[in-house]
């Protein structure tokens, strides 16, 4: 399932979004424009698909676009406006949004929409030769299958995202466990420790490495 980062300040409209999306979509939800713009600075936290209302706070959302992009190259951007004029809908392609939505629209529409957003998303990603495909959630060592626990998998996925890449622990809590809070202590090295042994012996040309005042990375 790919991760969708909804920003709307309508909350009943939010509860609906939720609601229509939850069930084919990781959802998270976001009401302000300054949350977003937090995003720039201090998150790791990875998502797929980013659904953007034109207007938040009475500020300019479509300002985001770019160094959001910069920031996660992968990301995909849908706005939602109640801006209805092809020049408004030009303007925000050509800032970066993928797709335009007017307000007000059929659920069923942004449902479509999102999902053909997800279908154009690379859904493999490789190094060496471990691949992890992220719409089926399956990983695959020297194309053998490598079953992986949920949070196993979400970890190789970091990895491969950036492999040599060094993530401290802070930063995994977010992208793995999805939030910024204390889990527990062990939580990272015991699901470290599970997938490094499991792709060692699959055979993986790419090992997990660590150093205690930095972090985790893949290197083969």
């Amino acid at each position: 399932e790919a991760n969708i980062l909804v920003v709307e300040d309508e909350l009943k409209l939010v509860e609906i979004l939720k609601r229509t999306l939850s069930e084919n979509f990781n959802v998270t939800v976001f009401n302000t424009f300054d949350e977003v713009a937090a995003l720039l600075e201090h998150s790791s936290i990875r998502f797929d698909i980013l659904v953007l209302d034109r207007m938040l706070d009475q500020k300019d959302s479509l300002t985001l676009i770019a160094p959001l992009k910069e920031k996660f190259p992968q990301i995909k951007v849908l706005v939602l406006s109640a801006i209805n004029t092809p020049s408004e809908k030009a303007s925000a392609l050509d800032l970066g949004a993928d797709d335009y939505l007017s307000k007000p629209f059929a659920n069923e529409e942004l449902l479509a929409r999102l999902k053909v957003i997800a279908k154009r998303m690379p859904s493999e990603l490789r190094f060496g030769n471990i691949a992890i495909d992220m719409l089926e959630r399956t990983a695959k060592v020297a194309e053998t299958d490598l079953p992986l626990a949920t949070k196993e998998f979400l970890l190789l996925r970091a990895f491969l995202k950036s492999p040599g890449k060094v993530y401290p622990k802070s930063v995994l809590y977010e992208e793995v466990w999805q939030t910024s809070a204390d889990i527990e202590s062990n939580a990272i090295e015991t699901t470290v420790n599970k997938l490094r042994r499991k792709l060692e012996e699959a055979g993986a040309s790419a090992s997990i490495k660590n150093s205690r005042n930095l972090g985790y990375w893949l290197e083969e």
